[in-house]
């Protein structure tokens, strides 16, 4: 049985478009799994991922021209834990 383990951000994204991931991600997530989705707040929005920047930050962008306002929910998969042979397990 494979157990999924994840980590998860969430917040609402600054005005500069900006969203600054989690100093605990570095080094522990598999940076090609990250999955950003993007609410806009009160008004549409053509907004879409510009770049992730070495797995610790977005970039958002407006396709419109205008501000930014948006929930975000970012998540990644984490990589896997070493596996540790200690010689005690007799099955």
């Amino acid at each position: 049985m494979k157990i999924d383990r994840i980590m998860e951000a969430r917040g609402i994204v600054s005005v500069d478009g900006i969203i600054e991931l989690p100093s605990t991600w570095t080094g522990n997530i598999v940076p090609e799994t990250i999955h950003v989705q993007l609410t806009p707040i009160g008004v549409y929005q053509e907004l879409f991922v510009s770049s992730v920047q070495y797995g610790a930050k977005v970039i958002v962008r407006n396709a419109a021209g205008g501000p930014i306002k948006a929930y975000y929910e970012v998540t990644a998969d984490c990589k896997p834990l070493p596996v540790v042979d200690d010689g005690t397990c007799d099955i």
